[in-house]
């Protein structure tokens, strides 16, 4: 993982994520959904020296768990600052102004604030006490970490994110253990919890639906904001 210029370093939670957003100049982290994987991950890149004049910027990239009940699937959420517990994180501003204006004439974005959360929120009562809490419009398990090693580290930080699982509904209790740490789906773990409930095939059925509107959106997202997805380098420091 090095670079002989300053990189986009784009951190994601699934393998999947990761392969929309892979190109020129960009680095790509994909924590499994592990936060304590992804800290050591992060701790260990900029431990080798990929900081400074090698990593440029991080970006957050990928699905993200709806709190604000009128986002759908396949929304997407720029994020204006990132909170989690008592610690919030802003935007770099002049980013987050270049993404939305980039994106403005061919999709709707949606513009607020993100939460970070340890676990997967499955339940629809948990994502709606958390937007209660903290006003956030989507959820997702990489961007406060994320954010955190951008403060650190003095660079640009960003967030794009689509909405996968609405707030109004729970996901199957598989979801909560579902990722190997490689971010690819655990295919066994899978047919096992099916076997051992079958009923939760009409939910995990939906997620996925859900899930495949969410990158169809995030795709177009990557064609739309070009190869280092409108970040401009030292015009952005």
């Amino acid at each position: 993982m090095t670079s002989a210029k300053p990189a986009l370093l784009v951190i994601t939670g699934l393998r999947r994520e990761a392969q929309i957003a892979a190109g020129e100049g960009v680095v790509t982290l994909c924590s499994g959904g592990d936060t304590a994987l992804l800290r050591e991950r992060l701790s260990s890149i900029f431990s080798a020296g990929m900081s400074g004049g090698e990593i440029g910027a991080i970006l957050s990239f990928g699905l993200a768990g709806g709190l604000a009940p009128h986002l759908q699937p396949g929304d997407i959420v720029i994020a204006s600052h990132v909170v989690a517990g008592n610690e919030r994180h802003d935007a770099h501003t002049g980013w987050h102004d270049a993404v939305v204006s980039s994106l403005a004439d061919a999709i709707t974005v949606h513009r607020g604030a993100i939460a970070g959360s340890g676990t997967v929120l499955t339940t629809a009562a948990h994502k709606s006490a958390l937007h209660v809490s903290s006003g956030a419009l989507a959820v997702d398990m990489e961007s406060h970490i994320a954010a955190a090693f951008a403060r650190q580290h003095n660079v640009p930080f960003a967030v794009i994110r689509a909405i996968s699982d609405p707030a109004t509904r729970s996901l199957p209790d598989i979801a909560s253990n579902a990722l190997t740490p490689d971010g690819d789906v655990a295919l066994g773990k899978v047919i096992g919890g099916l076997l051992r409930q079958p009923g939760q095939l009409p939910a995990l059925m939906a997620a996925g639906r859900d899930s495949g509107r969410a990158f169809s959106a995030l795709r177009r997202v990557r064609g739309l904001l070009g190869p280092l997805f409108g970040f401009r380098g030292a015009d952005f420091r």
